[in-house]
């Protein structure tokens, strides 16, 4: 049972700046707690306090919401389920489909699907570059996955036509953004300064077309 009181701050961050339901807020918390207590087993992720998470999984993940568009989602090297199960969570009426070359990942997200009841999230056992060509997807995201030209290149032909990628990364990238366009001088693309509450660090977003 998630206290409120005790994540009243986590809370009012969650309603005031992406309108997420107190039940939802909740799940949050819950996915948090399942990390923390899966973490030795599946080595998920370093960070292990709770308010670190909040905010650098939950409100991380959910800077991208706003870019995020279409019915089919495509979460590549998810790892823990990340940006993918926050954004699932707060987006029910979308599939998303996370994937991870690590079939431990997988089998822990799958575990995450069961206790939480999340019905739109299907984990997926392979690697990017192995998905059958006929898939085609809305958005595609990702966090800390590979530099911006491989992402591109790997997921450019899963990309519905009117469709983006979204590649998660910290301080401004310049040197990647240079070798993206000399690979593809034509590629449309967009990079937005990211905010999270509580997060001083740099965060950008590039939004390739």
């Amino acid at each position: 049972m998630v206290n409120k009181d005790k994540y009243k701050n986590f809370f009012d961050v969650l309603e005031n700046n992406f309108q997420i339901a107190e039940y939802v807020a909740k799940k949050f918390v819950e996915f948090c707690e399942i990390i923390q207590q899966s973490n030795e087993h599946f080595n998920l992720t370093s960070i292990k306090k709770m308010d670190d998470m909040l905010i650098k999984h939950i409100l991380d993940s959910l800077s991208i919401q706003h870019l995020v568009s279409g019915r089919k989602i495509l979460d590549i090297g998810t790892g823990a389920g990340l940006p993918g199960v926050p954004l699932a969570l707060a987006n029910t009426e979308s599939d998303f489909f996370l994937l991870d070359s690590n079939n431990k990942k997988i089998i822990f997200l799958n575990h995450v699907k069961i206790i939480l009841g999340i019905e739109n999230i299907f984990p997926e056992h392979e690697r990017v570059e192995n998905l059958d060509g006929k898939r085609s997807f809305d958005t595609i995201v990702c966090r800390s996955f590979s530099s911006l030209a491989k992402i591109y290149l790997r997921t450019k032909n899963l990309k519905k036509n009117e469709g983006t990628i979204i590649a998660m990364k910290g301080k401004f990238p310049k040197d990647e953004l240079e070798e993206l366009q000399t690979l593809d001088s034509k590629v449309r693309l967009h990079v937005e300064k990211l905010k999270i509450p509580g997060l001083e660090a740099d965060r950008h977003a590039v939004i390739i077309y």
